[in-house]
């Protein structure tokens, strides 16, 4: 057998193994694996966080220890990223669902927005859980969304998010509408997703443009 090729392989597998063992957990005493990874998963956010959980997985570490954690800290996440990543950890144990349904109920505002939607409503889907859905969603294919649009504007004017001609940008595009034709031009759209800048945020980025609030459409 060619020696490079011998080289080449052992190469490899020494590289396989530092990479499966990145933060050298293996050297570690059980106790002091344990508190470097559950300090590590209580105060790591956003990619850094991301970054730990795939070189953990990678290193076959069984994260069931860790359970409570994972879930306090999904509890306390903020982004739609944390959320996603931490969800998926802990989503296998059956044990955990209701709590899950909770918490994704109470953060909706948060993840059920931008590209993450779509993310969080085909998850919600494959596992079956019990997540409320905004009464303005049609549902194709279990998880792929249709706006009501009428209905989604009259829940957001309803509840003074919005007032009757918001601001509105299409695929970043700023774009004018007649007043009072703002359900007949989003009807036109095939939208993905529609997110929203209320009025007391929106005034204070855009000025009088935006004193009726902000709607950011994106479409397929």
């Amino acid at each position: 057998m060619n020696l490079k090729y011998i080289f080449f392989v052992v190469f490899i597998m020494i590289l396989s193994c530092k990479s499966n063992d990145a933060f050298s957990l293996k050297k570690m005493t059980r106790q002091s694996r344990y508190n470097y990874i559950s300090s590590s998963l209580k105060y790591k956010n956003g990619s850094e966080l991301g970054n730990f959980i795939y070189h953990i997985k990678h290193s076959k570490v069984n994260l069931n220890p860790y359970n409570r954690i994972l879930i306090e800290k999904l509890n306390k996440a903020v982004f739609p990223y944390d959320i996603f990543i931490l969800t998926e950890l802990v989503i296998d144990e059956d044990k955990n669902k209701p709590e899950i349904e909770n918490i994704l109920n109470a953060k909706i505002k948060i993840w059920d927005s931008g590209n993450w939607s779509e993310k969080f409503w085909e998850l919600i889907v494959n596992y079956n859980l019990n997540v409320g859905k905004p009464k303005y969603y049609i549902f194709e294919n279990k998880s792929k969304k249709r706006y009501n649009v009428s209905e989604f504007i009259r829940s957001k004017t309803d509840s003074n998010e919005l007032g009757e001609n918001p601001l509105l940008m299409v695929n970043w595009n700023i774009v004018s509408y007649d007043n009072g034709k703002l359900v007949i031009t989003l009807d036109k759209l095939d939208i993905k997703q529609i997110d929203t800048t209320s009025k007391n945020e929106s005034i204070n980025l855009y000025g009088k443009r935006g004193i009726d609030g902000f709607l950011n459409v994106t479409t397929n």
